[in-house]
């Protein structure tokens, strides 16, 4: 163990360097911040990134500092998302466009499918659950989430140590996605209707909310045994951002691509794990039981490799190709299972 860099003393355990340790908050747990036990219902806190201050702010900036050091490519692609979050959106226009929620779901998904850092785009009522602890509550009505696809052959760098180029992949996929969804506020503006796009490192004062769950509801994949989503298409490598607005659309559904089915017999990700962060059983977490990641475990191993992502890498829907018959495969499993035996 040394000052910068931990060191692995067994199998899925890592023990943090002498400053990560020291920059940790003392007697404070990221899974008790994040209410894990709790059977009570609540809105999650900021925690490691956000507007507000919190225990975490002095790891947080650690890994800013690493993480952008020495690499170029990343300081530009965080400036240009800044200046757009600041500078990016048109002025709303005067005069409303009227349409049908049918009508106004069409074109939008006609506009989303012709830009190029859109992937797949859903639509579903925002709710006041959805906002972190301490945001006012939601402006807008409804949320348009955006996926977009990491470059697999980037990230998967990780897969050999190299972390630096691995976090490109995610950056880009930040900062090409946020294009997006600013694109797709800007559309609803010019049609005379309130709108914000917000990007992954979009982070402003009382507005900053969560974007798994919406993304959830509106049908764009499950939450993974990763702690992150797999989509039926894009796997586990997806990078995803929202539009707020009072314009109205009609509400997709969750959807089934069988998800739960493959996780909980896969060890993969959770095998990978350097620092063993990843359950093989779901935890309760703010009232709802789900798969969730060890934050203590996670963030030294993060902070002192300037990023990590291999519990996307190396999961097998993440492989180009793979997740469309997986999905299927497994939705066939399920309907085997539920079928009754004669």
């Amino acid at each position: 163990m040394g000052l910068f860099r931990g060191r692995k003393i067994a199998q899925n355990v890592w023990e943090p360097a002498l400053l990560t340790q020291w920059l940790i908050p003392k007697n404070a747990s990221g899974n008790d911040y994040n209410r894990v036990g709790s059977a009570r219902h609540e809105r999650p806190s900021p925690l490691f990134h956000g507007p507000e201050k919190h225990p975490w702010m002095s790891i947080m900036l650690y890994f800013k500092v690493r993480e952008n050091y020495d690499n170029l490519t990343i300081l530009i692609q965080q400036f240009v998302h800044g200046w757009r979050d600041r500078f990016g959106h048109v002025r709303q226009a005067e005069k409303r466009v009227e349409a049908t929620p049918e009508e106004f779901t069409k074109r939008l998904r006609a506009f989303a499918a012709d830009h190029p850092e859109a992937d797949i785009v859903g639509f579903t009522r925002m709710r006041p659950e959805w906002m972190f602890k301490g945001q006012l509550p939601p402006k807008h009505p409804w949320i348009v989430v955006v996926a977009k696809a990491m470059d697999y052959d980037t990230l998967s760098y990780n897969l050999k140590g190299d972390f630096r180029t691995a976090v490109k992949a995610v950056m880009g996929g930040y900062e090409r996605n946020h294009k997006a969804v600013v694109d797709i506020a800007n559309w609803i503006l010019k049609q005379g209707y309130s709108a914000k796009g917000y990007g992954g490192l979009t982070m402003i004062k009382d507005e900053w909310h969560v974007m798994i769950p919406p993304a959830i509801e509106c049908g764009i994949g499950q939450l993974a045994k990763n702690g992150s989503m797999i989509n039926d298409q894009l796997g586990s490598c997806f990078r995803l951002a929202t539009v707020l607005t009072d314009m109205p659309f009609v509400a997709d559904q969750p959807r089934e691509i069988g998800v739960d089915e493959f996780c909980t017999s896969c060890k993969k990700c959770q095998t990978d794990c350097p620092p063993g962060a990843i359950s093989n059983e779901k935890q309760l977490v703010r009232g709802d039981v789900k798969w969730y990641v060890d934050f203590d475990k996670c963030m030294p191993f993060l902070a002192e490799h300037k990023a990590c992502g291999l519990c996307l890498s190396t999961c097998p829907w993440s492989r180009p190709g793979i997740a469309p018959n997986l999905s299927q495969k497994m939705l066939k499993k399920m309907a085997r299972q539920a079928t009754p035996a004669h």
